[in-house]
Parts: C-alpha cells; sequence; structure tokens
C-alpha cells in the first residue's frame, strides 16, 4: 500500500456487507478497495452458519414457492410488534431480490435450505414453511490460490454441534440421527478443501471481487475519517504506519462491539457478556463516524440474537478464550436457573435469551441467571459437544458430574427441591413427547436442531446416570442492540437529522431498525448483502 491512494469507493470490513459493496462498486466502474483490520478477511460472517434470509427470493420461483411482498413484510411487521424503520423495512423486502440475481449474475452461488421454516411459522402473519432461508453451496477455495489461506474458516463458534465449515445447513439438519455420516462427509470436503456456512460464502464473495479488480487490504484498520461536512477520505494503519486513502465513498461494516466490555454494558445493558466473534469486533463503527456527529439508533436487546455459549478449556482465539454456542434443542437436555426452575423452550433461543434477562423489580435481582445445562448419559452418548465426541469424557475442568439429580444440584449449588421437581415433571412429560410447561418442539423450526429419531425431535428425558451440569455464559453473536442510524440506502444519518453525505453503514454496523423488536436467522447476512448493494449503488449513482 503506498502512503496515498485515491479510491472511488472504500469498504471498512470484509465480512458479507463489505466485500458485496465493494463488488458492486467495481461492477458500475468504480475504483474499490476493501479494508480489514484483521490478518484474514471474512469477519463474523465467515463464523456463521452462512444462513441468508431473503423473502421474496428468485430461488423461490425455481420450486414453485408461493412468497409476496406483501407476505414477507407482515412477517417482518409481525417481528417488528410496532417498532423500527418502516422504510428501512420495505427497502430490505422490496430491493432483496434484485440484489441477489445482480450479485448471482456476478457469480454468487446460492441455494434453497430445505424444510426451513421462518422461526414463527405458523402463528405469524404472511410466515412461510420453507422457501425464505438461502445458503452458500459448497465453494471450492483451492481456485483461490494463496488467497484460499487468508480468509477466516469458522471454527464452530455458532454452534457446538458437529462444527467448522465443511458442512451445509441442509445437512446439518437432522445430523442427530447419523452424526458418523456427517463426520465422513466433512473429512472429504476438508481433503478437498471445499468450504461451507459463512467461511463458504466468504470465499465465493472473494472469488467475486478477485474477478472484479477489488483491492483487498488486510492487517489494515481504520484509524480515522477524513472531511468536514462530507467523507473525504481515511486514514489506515498498515504495517505500523498510517497510510491515507482519498476517497467520496466511505462504506462502514466493521461489526457491532462484542469485544467492548464498556460499549456492551453502556446499550446492552450486561456485565460478562462475551462473544462468539473475532476479538477484533470492537466498535470501531461508532469511534470512526464520531467525528461526523452520526446519529445512533437501538433496539429492544431482547430482541437480539443472544445465546448462551460455552467455553471448553483451552480453547482461545486471538489470546481470548474461544466460546461456542450452546444448542439446546436436542432431547436429553434442559437449562434450569439457581431454583432448579427450567425458563423457556430450550430449543427456541428467542423464549430462553429474552427470559434470561428478566428483572424481577421486587427482589432487584435476575431470577434466571445464573443458568445451567443439565444432560444425562443418553445426550452424552448420542451428540457431540463442539469438538468432543459422542461418548468422550469432558475435558478437566468443564461441568459437574453426579451419579443422581440430588447429588448434581448439591454440587452446583442449585436448589435441591426445585432441580428434583422440575426433572420429574419434565421427564413425565417427555416421554409422552410433551413439554405442557413451555411447548418445547412445537415449533417447525426447532425440528432442525433435534433428533428426528425422537417421537418429539426436541424431547427426550433425564433418565440415565451419570448426570451433567455446565455453567452457560452469556454470550453475543455479533448482533447488537444499537448501531449507526441509516436511511433505506443504507447512508448514516447525522445528529441534524441529514445524511453525512459519502458515509454509509451495513450489517452490524447499521443499526436493526428494519426488524424493530425482533429477530430471525438468516437476516443479519441477509440484510448485510442487500443493503451493501443499495448502499453501492446509491454511491454509483452519485459519482
Amino acid at each position: 500500500m503506498r502512503k496515498d491512494e485515491n479510491y472511488d469507493f472504500v469498504s471498512v470490513g470484509s465480512g458479507a456487507g463489505g466485500l458485496a459493496a465493494a463488488i458492486v462498486a467495481a461492477q458500475n466502474g468504480a475504483k474499490a478497495l476493501v479494508v480489514e483490520k484483521d490478518t484474514k478477511v471474512g469477519g463474523v460472517t465467515a463464523l456463521t452458519g452462512g444462513q441468508i434470509w431473503i423473502a421474496p427470493n428468485p430461488y423461490q420461483h425455481d420450486r414453485q414457492v408461493k412468497d409476496s411482498f406483501e407476505d414477507a413484510l407482515a412477517y417482518i411487521d409481525f417481528l417488528a410488534a410496532g417498532m423500527g424503520n418502516e422504510e428501512n423495512r420495505k427497502a430490505y423486502v422490496t430491493r432483496g431480490g434484485e440484489a441477489l440475481l445482480y450479485l448471482r449474475d456476478l457469480g454468487l452461488q446460492l441455494c434453497p435450505i430445505p424444510d426451513y421454516a421462518d422461526y414463527y411459522y405458523p402463528e405469524a402473519p404472511g410466515s412461510k414453511a420453507y422457501g425464505r432461508y438461502l445458503e452458500p453451496m459448497p465453494f471450492p477455495a483451492s481456485q483461490l490460490g494463496d488467497w484460499q489461506d487468508r480468509i477466516v474458516v469458522g471454527q464452530g463458534a455458532m454452534t457446538t454441534q458437529h462444527g467448522g465449515a465443511s458442512l451445509t445447513n441442509a445437512e446439518l439438519a437432522g445430523a442427530a440421527s447419523d452424526p458418523e455420516a456427517l463426520q465422513t462427509k466433512k473429512a472429504a470436503r476438508l481433503a478437498s478443501n471445499e468450504r461451507c456456512m459463512g467461511s463458504g460464502l466468504i470465499a465465493n464473495l472473494v472469488d467475486m471481487a478477485l474477478r472484479t479488480s477489488v483491492d483487498i487490504r488486510t492487517d489494515s484498520p481504520a484509524i480515522r475519517l477524513l472531511g468536514d461536512t462530507r467523507i473525504e477520505g481515511l486514514v489506515v494503519d498498515h504495517e505500523g504506519q498510517e497510510r491515507t486513502i482519498k476517497t467520496s465513498n466511505v462504506l462502514l461494516a466493521t461489526g457491532a462491539y462484542d469485544w467492548s466490555p464498556e460499549l456492551v454494558e453502556t446499550h446492552e445493558f450486561v456485565k460478562n457478556m462475551f462473544s462468539l466473534t473475532p476479538p477484533t469486533i470492537t466498535g470501531d463503527h461508532f469511534r470512526l463516524a464520531a467525528q461526523f456527529r452520526a446519529m445512533t439508533a437501538t433496539t429492544l436487546p431482547q430482541g437480539c440474537s443472544r445465546h448462551v455459549g460455552i467455553n471448553i478449556p483451552g480453547e482461545e482465539w486471538g489470546g481470548k478464550p474461544f466460546y461456542r454456542m450452546m444448542i439446546m434443542g436436542l432431547p436429553h437436555c434442559i437449562m434450569v436457573n439457581k431454583q432448579g426452575r427450567r425458563f423457556g423452550d430450550e430449543s427456541f433461543f428467542h423464549t430462553y435469551s429474552s427470559n434470561a434477562y428478566e428483572f424481577d423489580g421486587h427482589r432487584q435481582t435476575f431470577p434466571n441467571w445464573p443458568a445451567w445445562l443439565l444432560f444425562d448419559q443418553n445426550y452424552k452418548d448420542k451428540y457431540p459437544i463442539g469438538p468432543i465426541a459422542p461418548g468422550d469424557p469432558l475435558p478437566e475442568g468443564m461441568g459437574v458430574i453426579a451419579d443422581s439429580i440430588e447429588e448434581l444440584a448439591q454440587a452446583t449449588g442449585i436448589d435441591i427441591a426445585g432441580l428434583c421437581e422440575t426433572v420429574a415433571r419434565f421427564n413425565k412429560n417427555a416421554d409422552k413427547g410433551v413439554d405442557p410447561e413451555f411447548n418445547r418442539g412445537t415449533k417447525l423450526w426447532s425440528h432442525s436442531w433435534g433428533d428426528i429419531r425422537q417421537l418429539n425431535p426436541n424431547l427426550g428425558a433425564l433418565d440415565k446416570a451419570p448426570y451433567y451440569a455446565i455453567s452457560l455464559e452469556r454470550v453475543g453473536t455479533g448482533l447488537a442492540s444499537a448501531g449507526l442510524k441509516t436511511d433505506a440506502t443504507g447512508a448514516v444519518i447525522g445528529m441534524n437529522g441529514d445524511r453525512v453525505p459519502g458515509l454509509y453503514a451495513v450489517g452490524n454496523s447499521a443499526a436493526r431498525t428494519e426488524m424493530g423488536c425482533g429477530y430471525n436467522s438468516g437476516m443479519a447476512i441477509g440484510r448485510s448483502l442487500v443493503f451493501g448493494y443499495i448502499a453501492a449503488m446509491a454511491a454509483s449513482s452519485l459519482n
């Protein structure tokens, strides 16, 4: 990188939104650049399952799926619960298919995920049983040459089941029924260096970027933006030296702020929240946009994709503990608080994740935190926990093991009577395949994370000793309650209510105002791609 350079369009961040925007800008004649803080490209996107929710979408027509703008808007209106920005919502829906067609023509390879239902199907207006979820097709990373080693490869952070980036979502649906077959397929993909999920999406986008002459610079954190009332450039740190890049368009796609304790406490009202994201996700978008007096917007924290997770002893990333999202939709497990009570449908994270933050105004406490995952030997024999294969012992220091539920409660400090009562009631109903307390296993979406060999894919009694308890941590997935306020073109809005000329934000750097109080998996990458496309098109028209 030379000391001073000129570009028409610069993306700060190399996740799906940053790469897609630069590709679209380059295709429209711009000299485009992507600068990435980390040593490898991909950001949070590369660690995810790569799910993309866009409705309606062009892949539905080939499979005779009936969908419409009206139904999609009705569904997102339901998620928003009366909150959010209607214009941004309309832009996401009405231009989503357009963005996918444009990117498909440039080489983006997606396919539908069969039998993936909307979260709130069938109770929500406009919801669908299938057709709205897409995912990247396996991508042969070897065709990228030297770049194949410069892309983040997912380590399974976003799931404790099966992990890695060598299986598709379609293959993982109902994976518990034949884990050995999946491991065989995974080994074959590793041998051929085929990337799936988020890593596969990034590999595909990097290939597209290189073919459209987009420049990509790693180890280049943005230090500050240049300009007074509009964007005139930015300064990056490259190999220890500050370099000036002159440009009239900057798109911030740096992710959220998971690894900034101060920002997490300020916006999420949580202390000691860990994250599944790379340690580089520290809120750079707020710092960079501050000089332009950019406005922030906040959505309901409980509406975020916040999860519970675990750290397997010894696992680290960048010198910090590496966390995995704990999938709890499998049979033979429950989540309980210190009273020994369940507090949500473990197979549907929106119920337990919001209830985990419940505040008791009478006692000034959070009654559902701390929390533990409990499971029996049935679970341990059947299902993996990240890299821990079924039947293998837990690493030393991970969890508590006991011969009875009473002993497990005593060892963890959970109320003994409460836990015994909870397990007895849960087991009695689980044997019938029902959960009258929280309706676990009644959502079609949840079945994808269960065991289809069971009467209810998400239910199974805890009745085989020994019994296990793992203390859970609250973890972020890169989706934040707060972000930069943007309009329907992805432009950042200043405190005066006007656009900041030349400044855009997408993905987790932009507040999720189109979704209001809710969320559906796949919308994070979906909105990154769609608004990355819209922003690049808007910038190109202004140039």
